[in-house]
């Protein structure tokens, strides 16, 4: 589908910077409709377009919620790329917004202070198994949501995730053992296979926390025009292209 956007195939062309600009600032509006009374933001980076979208809210929500404070952990950097470079480059200008290491976000995990962390680490592309450098973060991520910290009240915890859940196989919802469920999930344009089966019976049992975030599962992203809708079979997705809306509520949860 990406390609398609780039490429103007049922839609007008966009640039891969301009999409990202947008799912980034979309992904924003609906993170600080959710997190209601944070100040204190910490979004994790992966290597791919799903952290640079991560980057983008970065810079949005320290720019709109001028109090905030905001942390960005991006342990690849942008590497060879001028537009992530571009968005390094803009975060750093920003004001309330520093860049931080992986001690200083662990440090950040075990405090249990109020605070919102975002993930935005591995995207729908993701298959196999977390490597380094991401490792320790995700398993306390994970950890954040699992136990006693998964009834924690969201004003003092709350956790976000890009596209879908990171460590998840975008192929299919896990089951069995402890994964990372966020607070709110923002699909980006639509959701991905791996959201088909948030609350299959075949899977077992899903945990309470899994199920809320079925049901306030959110889409974002206003790039779908009636023609992709048709191509891809999305009609259940209420944003279009022209849509003033930048993010809409779409429950996930199988219904009896």
């Amino acid at each position: 589908m990406d390609e398609d956007l780039i490429a103007g195939v049922g839609c007008e062309a966009s640039s891969l910077e301009s999409l990202m600009r947008t799912a980034g600032k979309n992904a924003a509006t609906a993170t600080l409709a959710r997190a209601v009374g944070h100040e204190r933001f910490v979004v994790l980076c992966g290597p791919g377009n799903n952290g640079g979208d991560g980057l983008v809210l970065a810079r949005e929500v320290a720019t709109r919620r001028e109090t905030s404070e905001v942390k960005v952990w991006y342990p690849k950097g942008p590497g060879k790329s001028e537009l992530y470079a571009k968005l390094v480059d803009e975060c750093r200008e920003t004001r309330g917004l520093t860049f931080v290491d992986e001690e200083e976000v662990l440090k950040m995990m075990d405090a249990r202070e109020t605070r919102c962390f975002v993930d935005a680490m591995f995207g729908f592309s993701f298959r196999g198994e977390v490597r380094a450098p991401f490792v320790e973060v995700m398993k306390k991520l994970t950890a954040l949501t699992n136990g006693v910290c998964a009834d924690l009240d969201e004003r003092a915890l709350f956790t976000v995730s890009l596209d879908i859940p990171s460590g998840w196989n975008v192929d299919g919802a896990p089951s069995g053992g402890e994964v990372f469920t966020p607070n709110l999930l923002i699909s980006l344009t639509a959701p991905k296979k791996c959201c088909a089966t948030f609350d299959d019976p075949a899977l077992g049992e899903r945990t309470p926390r899994m199920k809320r975030m079925a049901q306030t599962h959110v889409v974002a992203g206003t790039f779908l025009t009636e023609e992709m809708c048709e191509k891809y079979g999305l009609r259940a997705i209420p944003l279009r292209h022209d849509s003033v809306e930048e993010y809409a509520p779409l429950d996930l949860s199988r219904k009896e």
